[in-house]
């Protein structure tokens, strides 16, 4: 194994956890002291995917029985023991997904059997309460990143600061953000959406499932054609997601498939506006059509809250919306339309947020923070 590892127990897991290794991969390039340690595919839908990852490193698979974080955890862990023979010059791990409890559990026991490793971290997608408010695991926690060499990583300073507030015992330094890498070097836009005479295009990409609006999204637009067009792209996580979201039962514009990446970027690409509007969401936490928008040069839609509200007021890279009073007719129908100069304000509002998120600088950072030495 290299020098460096990263540990995606998640990597079969229905959403965005695959590509987004692979677009990591892609920002970092090809070097010979990062690989990779991944849930194994087997040949289903995320195979293609692990196969282009091999191209960026070395690639150690492991079975998994199902898409559980907590099984892929330790399952994880005892792939990384049983290939220890091939660890001698190991010296950071970081699992990009984790069951964080499950590793502050077993990795004392674990680094005796690592003795090269100096540095883990594990990047965490949500909030402390549900830990903190447990003395069992809030002790385990406090004593586990206590110690030196280990670094929980959040993806945004919302979260970070959240985890410095909860676990005061943690020295702040140890809690930290990791960079996104979800905009490889030379990501640029794609060509802006043309002025058009049909009515405007909007869609919400990626996993299907109650809790991103569609509820009521979906009969506004069935009620009011003139607003534009709502497509809807991507696959239910679940039966039950689908028995939910009755309202999308015979929808013209409801692609129901899993999208590779160019799929999903060809068709937000043809959209004039990508929606993130999510009532189930915890708004301090990163959200993936952002980022979407900045790959193919398209304005979001997004709450005025939380992280994604912070960006969007900083960069300009779309609108952000109260989210109460809901979302109305009138709103859609007030948004610029390409060809319109507020429109290609919103434009040069994303490439600034592609410019503050990708590009070697990014890179460096992700990086240095992965081989930081012990403190």
């Amino acid at each position: 194994m290299a020098a460096c590892l990263i540990v995606q127990p998640w990597f079969t897991a229905i959403g965005h956890p695959a590509q987004s290794t692979l677009n990591t991969a892609k920002a970092l390039g090809r070097r010979a002291d990062l690989g990779y340690l991944i849930s194994d595919p087997r040949g289903g839908p995320f195979e293609p995917i692990a196969a282009e990852l091999s191209r960026y490193g070395d690639v150690t698979r492991f079975r998994v029985p199902s898409d559980s974080l907590r099984a892929g955890t330790l399952l994880g862990l005892a792939a990384l023991l049983r290939h220890r023979r091939l660890c001698a010059d190991l010296r950071s791990v970081l699992f990009a997904d984790a069951y964080l409890v499950a590793v502050a559990a077993l990795w004392p026991l674990a680094s005796r059997l690592l003795p090269t490793v100096r540095a883990l971290g594990v990047v965490y997608l949500q909030g402390p309460e549900h830990l903190a408010s447990k003395p069992v695991r809030r002790r385990l926690l406090s004593r586990f990143f206590g110690a030196p060499g280990r670094r929980l990583f959040l993806r945004t300073e919302e979260l970070a600061c959240a985890w410095r507030a909860a676990f005061p015992d943690i020295p702040p330094g140890r809690i930290d953000t990791l960079p996104t890498l979800e905009i490889a070097d030379g990501a640029g836009i794609e060509t802006p959406p043309a002025a058009h005479d049909g009515p405007p295009r909007f869609a919400v990409i990626g996993q299907v499932r109650p809790g991103k609006s569609l509820e009521w999204l979906v009969p506004l637009f069935r009620a009011n054609p003139g607003l534009g067009t709502l497509r809807v792209a991507g696959a239910f996580h679940n039966a039950a997601h689908r028995e939910r979201l009755e309202t999308l039962r015979g929808y013209p514009h409801f692609d129901d498939r899993v999208l590779g990446e160019r799929e999903m970027l060809a068709a937000a690409s043809e959209q004039d506006y990508l929606v993130a509007l999510y009532d189930d969401w915890d708004p301090r936490m990163e959200v993936a059509t952002v980022f979407l928008g900045a790959r193919v040069g398209r304005p979001v839609l997004v709450y005025d809250a939380g992280w994604a509200g912070r960006v969007v007021s900083e960069y300009g890279c779309g609108v952000a919306v109260p989210a109460t009073p809901r979302p109305d007719a009138a709103f859609f129908a007030s948004l610029p339309r390409p060809g319109q100069a507020a429109y290609g304000a919103l434009l040069a509002g994303v490439r600034r947020f592609r410019d503050a998120h990708g590009g070697p600088a990014s890179r460096d950072l992700f990086v240095a923070k992965l081989v930081a030495e012990p403190r």
